[in-house]
């Protein structure tokens, strides 16, 4: 069962672990048929399409669970939404057969939402100019990867950056970046460097608005 469900504000500090944990307990007093790996240690057969970062609420991520019979959306939706706590809530789901690949390898991109709080104020149209100059060029950061800490062109991975609404003390800021399997953008690095180019100290609460999914592989 291929499931969509939201991170709200009351959960946004529970870390991905205590998050699948979460939905393990959930699985089991729903008492949903599950499958189990084989071997020692069996597990129930629940993955994620991908972590989000500590701090993050979120309106559309994806997991999915391998049942042992057949149930439909709907039963699946009211029998696990009876145990899930406040701020996490599935929103859909589809009975997908057996997958032939990962949720994770289906990510392409994401699309995120970011409540900006300026400590100096910042109008609207320097902040578009901003977003221009930073588009305009590479983004290079220090970034950890496998062979250590290196500077990393982040602008390949940026594929919008605008101003949804702007008031001088605050704004709101929507991008998108690539979300695959290999990696991708990280949404308060970028919004880091934007600071840097107004030269202001700002903070941000960022919402991932949904994941932008290749759905073709993923059914029998």
């Amino acid at each position: 069962m291929l499931a969509v469900f939201t991170k709200g504000p009351e959960v946004r500090f529970v870390s991905h672990l205590d998050l699948q944990r979460l939905f393990q307990r959930a699985f089991r007093r729903a008492k949903l048929p599950l499958a189990y790996s084989q071997g020692f240690n069996p597990h129930p057969l629940v993955s994620f399409a991908t972590a989000l970062s500590v701090g993050m609420t979120s309106r559309g991520e994806y997991l999915d669970v391998t049942l042992t019979r057949e149930m439909t959306p709907e039963e699946f939706i009211s029998a696990v939404s009876a145990e899930l706590p406040k701020g996490v809530e599935i929103v859909r789901a589809a009975d997908m057969g057996e997958s032939r690949k990962s949720l994770t390898s289906a990510m392409r991109s994401a699309r995120y939402s970011s409540a900006v709080r300026f400590a100096e104020p910042v109008t609207k149209d320097a902040l578009e100019a901003a977003c221009r100059d930073l588009l305009s060029g590479e983004i290079v950061v220090m970034k950890k990867t496998k062979g250590g800490i290196k500077p990393t062109d982040i602008r390949p991975m940026v594929r919008e950056l605008g101003v949804e609404s702007a008031d001088g003390a605050s704004a709101v800021i929507s991008l998108c970046g690539v979300l695959s399997a290999e990696g991708g953008l990280n949404p308060d690095m970028l919004l880091g460097e934007l600071y840097k180019r107004l030269g202001v100290t700002a903070s941000a609460e960022t919402e991932r608005v949904e994941i932008e999914m290749d759905m073709s592989g993923l059914t029998a």
